[in-house]
Protein backbone atom coordinates (compact mmCIF):
# COMPACT_ATOMS: atom_id res chain seq x y z
CA UNK A 1 0.00 0.00 0.00
CA UNK A 2 1.76 3.32 -1.18
CA UNK A 3 0.42 6.64 -1.92
CA UNK A 4 2.04 9.86 -1.37
CA UNK A 5 1.33 11.02 2.30
CA UNK A 6 -0.94 14.17 0.77
CA UNK A 7 -3.50 12.43 -0.18
CA UNK A 8 -3.42 9.06 1.15
CA UNK A 9 -7.55 7.84 1.40
CA UNK A 10 -8.13 4.10 2.86
CA UNK A 11 -11.50 1.99 3.04
CA UNK A 12 -12.11 -0.47 5.66
CA UNK A 13 -14.80 -2.97 5.74
CA UNK A 14 -14.67 -4.69 8.86
CA UNK A 15 -16.97 -7.01 11.25
CA UNK A 16 -15.52 -9.02 14.14
CA UNK A 17 -13.68 -11.43 12.35
CA UNK A 18 -11.75 -9.39 9.60
CA UNK A 19 -10.72 -6.07 8.44
CA UNK A 20 -10.28 -5.75 4.45
CA UNK A 21 -8.36 -2.89 3.97
CA UNK A 22 -8.80 -0.99 0.21
CA UNK A 23 -6.14 1.80 -0.52
CA UNK A 24 -7.69 4.16 -3.29
CA UNK A 25 -4.48 4.79 -5.80
CA UNK A 26 -6.11 6.81 -8.48
CA UNK A 27 -9.00 4.69 -9.86
CA UNK A 28 -7.63 1.94 -8.40
CA UNK A 29 -7.51 -0.25 -5.43
CA UNK A 30 -4.84 -1.51 -3.24
CA UNK A 31 -5.91 -3.90 -0.78
CA UNK A 32 -5.30 -6.54 2.00
CA UNK A 33 -7.05 -8.26 4.34
CA UNK A 34 -6.14 -8.63 8.49
CA UNK A 35 -8.02 -11.57 10.31
CA UNK A 36 -8.98 -11.29 13.86
CA UNK A 37 -7.29 -14.58 15.78
CA UNK A 38 -10.21 -15.77 17.96
CA UNK A 39 -9.43 -18.28 20.82
CA UNK A 40 -12.36 -20.15 20.37
CA UNK A 41 -11.13 -22.76 18.13
CA UNK A 42 -8.28 -23.33 20.80
CA UNK A 43 -10.95 -23.06 23.77
CA UNK A 44 -12.89 -25.78 21.73
CA UNK A 45 -9.98 -27.89 21.28
CA UNK A 46 -8.80 -27.94 24.51
CA UNK A 47 -10.73 -29.03 27.68
CA UNK A 48 -12.66 -26.86 29.98
CA UNK A 49 -9.08 -26.23 32.27
CA UNK A 50 -9.50 -22.34 31.79
CA UNK A 51 -12.07 -20.44 33.55
CA UNK A 52 -14.72 -18.16 31.51
CA UNK A 53 -13.01 -15.02 33.45
CA UNK A 54 -9.56 -16.18 31.32
CA UNK A 55 -11.30 -16.94 28.23
CA UNK A 56 -12.20 -13.33 27.95
CA UNK A 57 -9.49 -11.97 29.06
CA UNK A 58 -7.62 -13.72 26.51
CA UNK A 59 -10.65 -12.50 24.06
CA UNK A 60 -10.08 -9.25 24.96
CA UNK A 61 -6.18 -9.35 24.17
CA UNK A 62 -6.75 -10.99 21.21
CA UNK A 63 -9.37 -7.79 20.06
CA UNK A 64 -6.77 -5.53 21.22
CA UNK A 65 -4.02 -6.81 18.49
CA UNK A 66 -6.94 -7.17 16.20
CA UNK A 67 -7.59 -3.27 16.96
CA UNK A 68 -3.78 -2.42 16.97
CA UNK A 69 -2.57 -4.02 13.84
CA UNK A 70 -5.52 -2.06 12.02
CA UNK A 71 -4.54 1.38 14.08
CA UNK A 72 -0.85 0.75 13.11
CA UNK A 73 -1.92 1.27 9.02
CA UNK A 74 -4.60 3.96 9.64
CA UNK A 75 -1.75 5.79 11.13
CA UNK A 76 -0.13 5.78 7.65
CA UNK A 77 -3.40 7.73 5.56
CA UNK A 78 -5.12 11.25 5.58
CA UNK A 79 -8.10 10.08 5.17
CA UNK A 80 -10.01 6.87 6.33
CA UNK A 81 -14.00 5.57 5.80
CA UNK A 82 -14.35 2.75 8.14
CA UNK A 83 -17.51 0.50 7.30
CA UNK A 84 -19.86 -2.61 7.41
CA UNK A 85 -22.84 -4.52 9.13
CA UNK A 86 -20.99 -5.24 12.78
CA UNK A 87 -20.83 -2.31 15.48
CA UNK A 88 -17.01 -3.40 15.88
CA UNK A 89 -16.16 -0.23 13.44
CA UNK A 90 -17.78 1.90 15.88
CA UNK A 91 -15.39 0.51 18.81
CA UNK A 92 -12.98 0.76 16.40
CA UNK A 93 -13.38 4.47 15.60
CA UNK A 94 -14.05 5.52 19.36
CA UNK A 95 -10.62 4.30 20.44
CA UNK A 96 -9.08 6.32 17.54
CA UNK A 97 -10.58 9.24 18.48
CA UNK A 98 -9.42 9.37 22.38
CA UNK A 99 -6.03 8.71 20.33
CA UNK A 100 -4.78 11.98 19.52
CA UNK A 101 -2.03 10.61 17.39
CA UNK A 102 -5.40 10.17 14.80
CA UNK A 103 -6.58 13.82 15.52
CA UNK A 104 -5.04 14.65 12.00
CA UNK A 105 -6.47 11.80 10.20
CA UNK A 106 -10.49 12.56 8.67
CA UNK A 107 -12.39 9.58 9.65
CA UNK A 108 -15.79 8.69 9.27
CA UNK A 109 -18.04 5.52 9.96
CA UNK A 110 -21.00 4.33 7.92
CA UNK A 111 -23.17 1.20 8.28
CA UNK A 112 -23.41 -1.20 5.34
CA UNK A 113 -25.42 -3.94 4.74
CA UNK A 114 -23.15 -7.58 4.21
CA UNK A 115 -21.45 -6.64 0.65
CA UNK A 116 -19.21 -8.89 -1.88
CA UNK A 117 -15.50 -7.67 -3.06
CA UNK A 118 -16.63 -6.32 -5.92
CA UNK A 119 -19.53 -3.74 -3.88
CA UNK A 120 -16.86 -3.26 -1.24
CA UNK A 121 -14.70 -1.69 -3.75
CA UNK A 122 -17.27 0.29 -5.69
CA UNK A 123 -18.19 1.55 -2.17
CA UNK A 124 -14.60 2.74 -1.48
CA UNK A 125 -14.14 4.36 -5.05
CA UNK A 126 -17.93 6.05 -4.84
CA UNK A 127 -17.33 7.13 -1.47
CA UNK A 128 -14.04 9.27 -2.22
CA UNK A 129 -15.55 10.32 -5.56
CA UNK A 130 -18.31 11.64 -3.90
CA UNK A 131 -15.85 13.15 -1.04
CA UNK A 132 -13.75 15.38 -3.46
Amino acid sequence: MTNTKANKKLGIYIDYTNAYLMELIDKNIVSRNIEFESSEKEVAATTKKHSDTAETKREQHLQTAYYLEICDIISNYNQVVLFGPADVKNNLYNQLKFDHDFDHIKIHTINTDKMTQDQIHNFVKEYYNQSK
